[in-house]
C-alpha cells in the first residue's frame, strides 16, 4: 500500500508537470508563430525589393523606346514619309542619335532599332544597333526581314509579334540568332493614325536580370523567374530556362503557386524539393513575368529548432526540479511559470523588450534564462532581418525598400495636408566611364565614397539608394538659403576629398538636384521629386559639358 506522502507526492508532481506541459506548450506555440511570422515577413521583403529592382530596370526600358515612338508620331510628315526616300532617311539618322542616347542610358542594351514595313521599303530598311563593347553603339546591316517566315521568332518575331500584339510588347527571353546572343526585347509598332511607320525596339541582355536574382541569398534562396504562361526563363541550375513540357517533380510542384490568389498574397508556401520541405513566395512583375523566391525550410527555420530544443532541455531541468520539490513550494513554482508564460505570449505579440525579474539558481530560474536568452536572440534575429531588408549592403545607408516605405509615409501626409518636406536627388559621374576603364570594383568604390559624402552633410537617417550610383535626401522643409548652404558644404567636401583622394584616378563628382513640397503647386509627391530630378539632371549636364561626355538624358 502505498503512504499518504506517496500518494500526496505524486499527485502534487503530476499536478505540477501537467500544468507546467501546458503552459510551457502555449508559450512554444506562441514562439514558434512568431518566428514564422517573421520569417514569412522577411521572404516577403526580399520578394519585394528584388521586384521593385527589376519593375525599375523594366521601365526604365519601356520609357527609352516609349521615347523613340513618341518622336516619331510627333515628328513623321506622312505623306513625304511615304512618297520621299530623303526624307525618311533624314528622319532615321535623327532617329537614330537618339536610339544611341536612349540606349547609353538604359544599362545592358545589346541593340537598338528601327524597322520600317519591308513590303514598303524593303527587307533592310530602317536600322540596327549593336552594343560594341566600349560603351559606343555601332550600326549593322539590318536583318532582312523578308529571308525568314514570320513565325522564325529567333530571326524575326521581334517585327511580327508586336504587330500581332497591336501594342507594346515584352517577348519572352530567347537565343536571337541574328547576333548569338540570349536576350529579352521590348517592341513597340508604330502608328500615325491609321498608317503603320515600322517598329521600334531594344534587344535587353539577360546577364543584368541574371545578377539581380542570384543576390537574393537569403537563407539559402534561390531566385527563379518564369515567364507569364508559366516556362522557367531563369535559374541558377538552369541559366537558359526549362519549358513546362521538361519540368522535373520539384518545378511541377512549384508551378501551382504561379496563378490565382497565390501570387502578390505577401505569403509563402510549403513544397516537396529534392533536398526536403521549402517555402516559396511570388510576385508579378510589370511587364508580367513572374518572380519566385524558394527557401529550404530548414534555414529558414533553423533558429525555430534551436529554440524548440532549448525548451526542451529547460523542460527536463524542470522535470528533476519537481519530482524533489515538497508542498510548501507550490506557490513558488507555479506562480514564475505563470509569469514566464505571459511574458512568451507577449514576445511573441512582438513585445520583444519583456523584462523578465525572476531569478533563481533552481531548474525555474534556468527557464527564465532561457526565455530571457530567447527574446534577445528573436530581437537580434529580427533586427537582421530588417537590417538586411532596409539597408543596402554596399553603403550601409537606407535601400530602396525602405526608400519606397518611406514615401508612402509622405504620401499619406500629403492626403492629410500635414506634408512639409524636401527632397534631394544625387548621382555620381562618370561612374560608367569607371566601370568601363577601371572594373566595377572602382566604380563601388565611388558610389561608396559619394554615400560617405552625403552622409557627412546630411545625417545617417534619411539617406537612400534607389538605383546603381543614384541617393535621394527626404530632409525637412528648407529655405532657399539654407539649401545653398547645404550644397555649399557639399561642394568643398567634395573639393577636400577630391584634394587628398589616392585611391583611384578620376575626380569624384556628384550632380544634384533639390525641390521643396509646395502644396500649390505639388498634387502628388512625384511632382517633387520629378522637379528634383530635373535640377539633378541639369546639374549633370552643366558638368558633362565640360568633360567631354556626350551621353543625354532620353
Amino acid at each position: 500500500m502505498r503512504s499518504i506522502r506517496t500518494r500526496f507526492v505524486a499527485s502534487f508532481v503530476g499536478t505540477i508537470l501537467g500544468v507546467f506541459l501546458v503552459l510551457a506548450s502555449v508559450g512554444v506555440y506562441y514562439l514558434i508563430t512568431a518566428i514564422e511570422y517573421h520569417s514569412a515577413e522577411s521572404m516577403n521583403l526580399l520578394n519585394k525589393e528584388a521586384t521593385v529592382e527589376l519593375d525599375s530596370y523594366f521601365s526604365g526600358v519601356e520609357r527609352a523606346v516609349g521615347s523613340l515612338e513618341e518622336y516619331l508620331r510627333t515628328s513623321t510628315n506622312v505623306e513625304l514619309y511615304r512618297t520621299d526616300e530623303g526624307y525618311r532617311e533624314k528622319l532615321f539618322d535623327a532617329l537614330e542619335e537618339r536610339a544611341v542616347s536612349s540606349a547609353k542610358i538604359v544599362e545592358n542594351v545589346e541593340a537598338v532599332y528601327f524597322r520600317p514595313d519591308p513590303l514598303l521599303y524593303g527587307g533592310v530598311s530602317g536600322f540596327f544597333l549593336t552594343a560594341s563593347g566600349d560603351g559606343e553603339y555601332k550600326s549593322l546591316t539590318p536583318t532582312d526581314i523578308l529571308a525568314y517566315e514570320e513565325d522564325d521568332v529567333e530571326h524575326v518575331g521581334w517585327y511580327y509579334e508586336p504587330i500581332k500584339n497591336k501594342g507594346p510588347l515584352w517577348m519572352e527571353p530567347y537565343a536571337n540568332e541574328n547576333i548569338s546572343v540570349y536576350m529579352v526585347s521590348y517592341v513597340i509598332p508604330v502608328y500615325l493614325g491609321r498608317d503603320f511607320l515600322g517598329v521600334v525596339g531594344m534587344d535587353i541582355n539577360m546577364n543584368l536580370v541574371h545578377e539581380v536574382i542570384d543576390e537574393l541569398n537569403y537563407e539559402n534562396s534561390t531566385g527563379i523567374l518564369f515567364s507569364e504562361s508559366g516556362n522557367v526563363l531563369y535559374h541558377r541550375d538552369y541559366p537558359g530556362g526549362l519549358l513546362k513540357k521538361d519540368f522535373t517533380e520539384e518545378f511541377e510542384n512549384i508551378s501551382r503557386f504561379l496563378e490565382g490568389d497565390y501570387v502578390d498574397s505577401g505569403n509563402n508556401y510549403a513544397y516537396s524539393a529534392e533536398g526536403g520541405k521549402c517555402r516559396i513566395t511570388v510576385s508579378r512583375l510589370e511587364n508580367r513575368m513572374l518572380l519566385a523566391i524558394s527557401t529550404p525550410e530548414s534555414a529558414l527555420f533553423q533558429l525555430r529548432d534551436s529554440m524548440l530544443f532549448r525548451v526542451g532541455l529547460s523542460f527536463v531541468a524542470a522535470l528533476v526540479f519537481v519530482i524533489f520539490v515538497s508542498m510548501s513550494m507550490t506557490k513558488s513554482i507555479v506562480s514564475p511559470i505563470r509569469e514566464l508564460t505571459a511574458a512568451s505570449s507577449r514576445i511573441a505579440k512582438g513585445e520583444l523588450g519583456q523584462q523578465i525579474d525572476y531569478h533563481s539558481q533552481d531548474e525555474i530560474g534556468s527557464l527564465a534564462d532561457s526565455i530571457r536568452k530567447i527574446s534577445v536572440d528573436l530581437k537580434v534575429y529580427i533586427d537582421y532581418i530588417h537590417e538586411q531588408a532596409y539597408l543596402d549592403a554596399m553603403t550601409g545607408v537606407h535601400n530602396k525598400a525602405a526608400y519606397m516605405a518611406e514615401e508612402a509615409r509622405i504620401k499619406r501626409l500629403i492626403r492629410e495636408n500635414m506634408a512639409q518636406f524636401s527632397v534631394y536627388v544625387f548621382d555620381v559621374n562618370g561612374l560608367k566611364r569607371m566601370n568601363d576603364t577601371k572594373g566595377h570594383e572602382y566604380g563601388d568604390m565611388m558610389i561608396k565614397d559619394a554615400a560617405q559624402c552625403i552622409r557627412e552633410i546630411f545625417g545617417e537617417n534619411q539617406i537612400y539608394r534607389i538605383g546603381g550610383d543614384e541617393f535621394v535626401v527626404l530632409g525637412k522643409e528648407e529655405p532657399e538659403k539654407e539649401i545653398r548652404r547645404q550644397f555649399a558644404r557639399f561642394d568643398e567636401l567634395l573639393r577636400s576629398f577630391n584634394a587628398t583622394n589616392d585611391k583611384y584616378e578620376e575626380e569624384l563628382a556628384v550632380s544634384k538636384g533639390v525641390a521643396v513640397y509646395d502644396p500649390e503647386i505639388d498634387a502628388e509627391y512625384a511632382s517633387v521629386f520629378s522637379r528634383a530630378d530635373e535640377a539633378m539632371y541639369n546639374c549633370k549636364a552643366e558638368y558633362y559639358k565640360t568633360h567631354g561626355d556626350r551621353r543625354r538624358r532620353s
